[in-house]
């Protein structure tokens, strides 16, 4: 008779919830990376216009050009405001996401290792099965030979 655990098709819910839980958490660490390498590059783009703005304003321009790179600046610092938010929203959510998936990996390993505990009672109850058959047999044999002299 083969081991069969009692509990195999909740393992195997738990094995696939577990992993659906590890592919949310990188759908969102990815997410939380492309938010954070947009907020970089609008960053070096806030930096790049006022840097622009300190040079023409040394050198001097037209007040429509200073209008337009003040104006530029502006929605880059809104940009960067929002982006800002949504990189935190996405922090917290992978945060979040990490508990959900450590609890799934949890509730996951206390079936499998509760597996594994029976598992090797059942083949400690086979293996004590076996000799005891074994045990048997040595005893069932015949103690002398067709001549009268002890086997032994």
């Amino acid at each position: 008779m083969g081991f069969e655990f009692s509990l195999q098709g909740l393992l195997r819910v738990r094995e696939s919830f577990e992993k659906k839980e590890e592919q949310k958490l990188a759908l969102a660490i990815g997410e939380l990376k492309r938010l954070n390498t947009m907020l970089e590059r609008v960053r070096e783009q806030l930096t790049s216009t006022a840097d622009r703005l300190s040079n023409l304003l040394a050198h001097g321009t037209t007040g429509a050009n200073l209008h337009l790179l003040c104006f530029e600046k502006v929605l880059l610092e809104r940009r960067e405001q929002a982006l800002a938010e949504s990189v935190s929203a996405a922090l917290k959510e992978v945060q979040d996401q990490q508990t959900r998936f450590r609890e799934a990996k949890q509730k996951r390993k206390i079936l499998h290792d509760l597996r594994e505990k029976q598992f090797a009672l059942f083949l400690l109850t086979e293996g004590r099965k076996d000799q005891r058959k074994l045990d048997d047999a040595y005893l069932m044999r015949p103690t002398s030979d067709h001549t009268g002299k002890s086997v032994a």
